[in-house]
């Protein structure tokens, strides 16, 4: 379908993965954790929280057990997962398949891969998904490892350079995206367009504070939150002269297409299109 058309199609049910920007509401309305409890099955959902990313993992994993328990989740256990061992034991596989739901919360994306990527844990977690029997959800640091390009690392209100950012491997279970987030509350916007630069194959992702993306199965995601989803797509880059330049040099950057999405706003990932 042309580029502008006036697509109607509704998400594909069920959403599939909440790609969250951080710092999700937890006193008000909590809009967002509210739908990551109604995708995962409402009053039936069985979440595992696995706050493996955190500095503080048991003060974390409490505060996000004691929300979902009180919007009625029929059961929330804290994994708290510290080492590979631990991510390698055979009573992961029974774990996952008790849970309808996988939430990785925030802290260091970095620790969250080191520590699950490879392992029994994140194979069965995989597989649970991709047969549509899991959700998952993943806020900050959890939100930026789902992709397989992941930004370990980078700086704020910079000029695009290589130098302010920092890639590395991630989860792998969105394979297209590279995911940042706490975007434009930290001015994250340079970082994002230096890492597409590097690699215009994938689709750039910000997501603000207190927003997310709701992705179905079929690549169509539906905005939802306080603030903005920004898309940067490099697929029609024309020049850059990212790999001519010392690290530290701005980068010079042409034909990326920038796309601005707020509350209820849709985009399809594999066709990458605004949905009208």
């Amino acid at each position: 379908m042309p580029e502008g058309s006036n697509l109607t199609m509704p998400i594909q049910p069920p959403v599939n993965v909440i790609i969250i920007g951080g710092a999700e509401d937890k006193e008000n309305d909590k809009l967002i954790l509210a739908k990551v409890f109604q995708a995962a099955g409402g009053l039936k959902a069985r979440i595992l929280i696995v706050p493996t990313a955190s500095a503080e993992p048991e003060l974390l994993g409490a505060v996000y057990e004691q929300l979902f328990i009180e919007m009625g989740a029929q059961s929330v256990v804290v994994l708290d997962l510290t080492t590979r061992a631990q991510a390698d034991l055979p009573e992961m596989e029974w774990r996952l398949k008790q849970a309808t739901c996988v939430f990785l919360t925030g802290g260091d994306q970095v620790r969250l891969t080191t520590i699950l990527a490879h392992t029994r844990f994140s194979r069965v977690l995989r597989q649970l998904w991709e047969e549509h029997r899991l959700l998952i959800a993943g806020t900050s640091a959890g939100a930026s490892a789902l992709g397989s390009c992941m930004i370990a690392w980078g700086t704020s209100g910079e000029s695009p350079s290589r130098s302010i950012v920092e890639l590395a491997t991630g989860m792998g279970l969105l394979p297209s995206l590279i995911i940042d987030q706490h975007f434009f509350n930290r001015n994250r916007l340079a970082r994002l367009i230096a890492a597409v630069a590097a690699h215009p194959t994938y689709l750039g992702m910000g997501i603000d504070e207190n927003t997310a993306v709701l992705l179905g199965a079929e690549g169509l995601f539906e905005v939802v939150g306080e603030g903005a989803v920004t898309i940067v797509d490099g697929s029609h880059l024309t020049y850059s002269n990212a790999l001519y330049l010392s690290e530290e040099a701005p980068l010079s950057v042409c034909d990326l297409k920038v796309h601005i999405l707020v509350h209820q706003a849709r985009y399809h990932i594999g066709k990458r299109q605004v949905l009208r």
